[in-house]
């Protein structure tokens, strides 16, 4: 989470924002079928110009692949741009999957560079695209684009949340720290209309993607609408948020790679949680309550979360 910024929207409602990997520049989706990129006093940037339908997903990479961006539509199509000069776009790959692209995210830039797309199809697929770079990013003819595709969530992938590629091995050091970085586990968080949220895990070359666990709580009722994986913060334990339409938030935790997953803690809030989005530092949740506004929790005794704030909309 960052600072906020004022937007001129006039020429459409704004389905997703996102910050790049610098907190510098905001991306946004539109339904009029614009991306648009903010500066941090709200002055526009640019106007990314090639879907026909609404933009309900943005994402930026990140790391040595900073500067490409991907954004996805309520009709399935799937644009990657490439910034080529300061503030000057170019469409670098496109791909459409069968009805709505829910969602996109890179995955981090240690795997490489490739991203995920939340399938609205009733069968749930999330499609993964990789490059396989030959001649350096965006290069002319070397570089290929591979499609990974798995099933998720039957009757489709609402969202879905890459895990940070460091691992325990944040803690380590010498030696240690560069072979644990190079194994530490690639995972994707996911949930659909089936109301399950999911852990896949992957090989290195993201080539197959294999369940690793389904999240339960008997608290936790609704179907569900986003998930997001808290960054890490240097500790070996990860921590999965997910929200549900009837206003039901959980999070679990898992105490190291390998080890089971349990429930941390399980709330409910008035109204529609729509979105949730983890601070920086991992220590705050943002939750998006319908159109009222959002709510701002950390954690207190037990794992329970405490309400730090409500921001109303206007």
């Amino acid at each position: 989470m960052t600072g906020a910024i004022t937007l001129d929207t006039s020429q459409g409602v704004v389905h997703d924002a996102k910050y790049d990997g610098s907190g510098r520049r905001l991306a946004t989706g539109s339904s009029d079928g614009m991306v648009r990129v903010w500066g941090s006093s709200g002055e526009k940037f640019g106007e990314l110009r090639g879907h026909k339908a609404p933009v309900v997903g943005v994402s930026w990479s990140h790391g040595r692949f900073a500067g490409i961006l991907a954004s996805g539509t309520s009709d399935g199509h799937v644009i990657l741009w490439r910034e080529m000069r300061p503030q000057e776009w170019q469409i670098s790959h496109q791909v459409n999957v069968t009805r709505a692209a829910n969602e996109v995210s890179f995955c981090p830039p240690e795997y490489g560079l490739a991203v995920a797309i939340a399938g609205g199809d009733d069968l749930g697929v999330v499609t993964v695209l990789v490059l396989r770079e030959k001649s350096g990013v965006g290069g002319p003819s070397g570089d290929q684009w591979q499609v990974r595709t798995f099933t998720a969530h039957e009757g489709g992938v609402a969202a879905l949340s890459w895990g940070p590629s460091a691992s325990a091995a944040t803690l380590a050091t010498g030696p240690a720290v560069s072979r644990a970085a190079i194994n530490a586990p690639c995972r994707v968080a996911t949930c659909g209309a089936d109301g399950a949220v999911c852990v896949w895990s992957t090989d290195a070359k993201l080539e197959a993607f294999k369940k690793q666990e389904s999240l339960t709580a008997d608290g936790f009722r609704g179907i569900p609408r986003d998930v997001a994986w808290r960054p890490n913060v240097g500790l070996p334990s990860s921590l999965i948020a997910a929200c549900t339409d009837q206003g039901s938030v959980a999070i679990w935790v898992q105490d190291m790679d390998g080890q089971p997953w349990r429930l941390r803690a399980c709330w409910q809030v008035e109204g529609d949680a729509r979105k949730l989005a983890w601070s920086k530092a991992g220590a705050l949740l943002a939750v998006s309550i319908g159109d009222e506004g959002s709510a701002l929790y950390r954690e207190g005794l037990g794992g329970a979360r405490d309400l730090v704030s409500n921001i109303e909309e206007e």
